[in-house]
């Protein structure tokens, strides 16, 4: 099969063009039919190696061929040969782009499309094996289980071209319209003589793929502008590998905060409803103040949650609670008030406020306790007042802060790779995304 190969990419053989009488080579003789002379750029048909017609007159390249025809280059595995060069442009706008067309010995013509230096590798349904014929959704393709979404229509039209190839390819006149799924792309072409549909299926190729194939310096390649139609997003594979890594550190986040829990279990201190009396001998809204029993905390350091309640009725109820460890009388403070008032205006009711609290205190070291309370209200006859401490208690605050915390870091690579997103859809008459968004 090797040397098969290699015969096939050395023969050639050269003809005569009909306008300027200088020889023309022929890349691919068995198949050639319409070919260009480099000299005075004429678009001849080939009828036999004697004989050739003039089709019609087509302009110099502006470009300098970076694949010269005739040059071999290996893509995917499998052998091309350049054959032929093409110049085109989309009709009625400036809009150009250039096209190699490759054949290969067993696998017929591809096309390496090049637009402001970024490639596509164009197949059609004879090279690719595992091919399977689109579904059109209307503004979008299926293609193998995979949606792609309408880019660009499009008239394309031959300036120029060099080489050589076996169908009438300046004088076609087709439809385009192309959807993209990156780093694939879709073509549809439908025939404007006949109304056939055709489809291709084009890959992205970096253009150190383009010229390691072909085995030319890449800074010879023209240079990238912009994004590609149906260019791969780097920032859309940081956002979904940060997706992965937060996700893995949630769920870490999460089973430390349940082992958490569970060598350190929750325990109830007190639960209680203790009566309160109005001190007629104290200031205004004072009650006398009182001790709880004793409790003890059994770990090295806990956190206490601390919840009051009272009945309180278009009123408030304030309470100082001291924390006193018995063996060395250090104290811990914290003030919490309550207040609720409800009432009707304008035939609608209304409330605000709530009739119970909770505080935390944290870090406290194990030891024997008990609290000093030091209970206020605007109501004199108030006479109840709940306390209810619960040592090791969850403190999902900041577990959920941790969570937010790393969410972070894929939301800015979300909004990296939306702006990506927007940058190539500014190329496309059909972006899903709204002008000045």
């Amino acid at each position: 099969m090797e040397n098969s190969v290699k015969s096939f990419f050395k023969l050639s053989e050269t003809i005569t063009c009909s306008i300027c009488k200088q020889d023309i080579v022929l890349y691919e003789p068995a198949k050639s039919e319409y070919i260009v002379c480099p000299s005075c750029f004429s678009y001849l048909h080939i009828f036999t190696r004697a004989e050739t017609r003039l089709n019609r007159k087509l302009d110099q390249p502006d470009k300098v061929l970076v694949l010269k025809l005739g040059s071999t280059g290996n893509i995917h595995g499998t052998e091309f040969k350049v054959i032929a060069y093409l110049e085109k442009k989309e009709a009625n706008t400036s809009y150009a782009w250039r096209e190699y067309i490759l054949t290969s010995p067993d696998k017929g013509y591809v096309t390496l499309s090049e637009f402001d230096g970024h490639w596509n590798f164009i197949a059609g349904e004879d090279f690719l094996p595992d091919y399977k014929a689109p579904i059109s959704y209307g503004l979008s393709i299926g293609y193998k289980d995979v949606e792609y979404k309408l880019f660009n229509r499009y008239t394309p039209i031959v300036t120029a071209m060099l080489g050589e190839v076996d169908w009438d390819v300046v004088n076609e006149r087709i439809k385009a319209t192309e959807y993209i799924a990156p780093p694939f792309m879709v073509v549809k072409e439908v025939s404007k003589a006949n109304n056939q549909t055709n489809y291709y299926i084009g890959e992205y190729l970096d253009a150190e793929v383009i010229a390691d194939a072909f085995k030319i310096d890449k800074n010879d390649l023209p240079k990238q502008i912009g994004i590609g139609a149906n260019q791969p997003s780097k920032a859309f594979d940081r956002w979904t590998a940060s997706l992965k890594i937060t996700g893995a550190a949630i769920i870490l986040v999460l089973l430390f905060h349940l082992l958490f829990n569970a060598i350190k279990p929750e325990k109830e201190l007190i639960n209680d409803d203790f009566l309160i009396v109005y001190d007629t001998k104290g200031g205004p809204d004072s009650f006398r103040s009182f001790i709880t029993p004793s409790f003890t905390l059994d770990d090295e350091s806990s956190n206490i949650e601390f919840e009051i309640a009272s009945a309180v009725d278009n009123n408030w109820l304030e309470t100082t609670i001291v924390l006193v460890n018995e063996s060395d009388n250090k104290t811990w403070e914290v003030s919490k008030g309550i207040e609720y008032y409800h009432g009707t205006e304008d035939g609608e009711s209304w409330s605000e406020g709530s009739t119970k609290e909770s505080v935390v205190l944290s870090e406290i070291p194990k030891g024997k306790y008990h609290l000093n309370v030091y209970p206020s209200s605007g109501d004199v006859f108030r006479n109840n007042l709940y306390i209810k401490a619960v040592s090791n208690v969850t403190m999902w605050g900041n577990t959920i802060t941790t969570i937010l915390l790393l969410c972070i870091f894929p939301a800015i690579c979300w909004l990296l790779m939306r702006d990506y997103e927007k940058r190539r859809w500014n190329n496309s008459d059909f972006s899903p995304f709204v002008n000045g968004e």
